[in-house]
């Protein structure tokens, strides 16, 4: 049996997440597995995606203190 390695953790399931569905948690779950897939998993190239769209924002982006 071939193991690969994994950069980013599942998603648990379990029968508590059943019960309630807040839609804010599952958007973000549907975006964070979009990345996952498009990326194979790969944090290291998650993050330049991210930074990448990050620094494309420019003046959009609103930085709080």
């Amino acid at each position: 049996m071939a193991t690969t390695s994994r950069l980013s953790a599942p998603l648990k399931r379990s029968e508590d997440t059943a019960r309630f569905q807040d839609p804010i948690v599952a958007e973000v779950r549907a975006a964070r597995q979009l990345l996952s897939s498009r990326f194979h998993g790969n944090l290291s190239l998650i993050g330049k995606d991210l930074m990448k769209r990050q620094n494309a924002l420019g003046s959009k982006l609103r930085r709080f203190k």
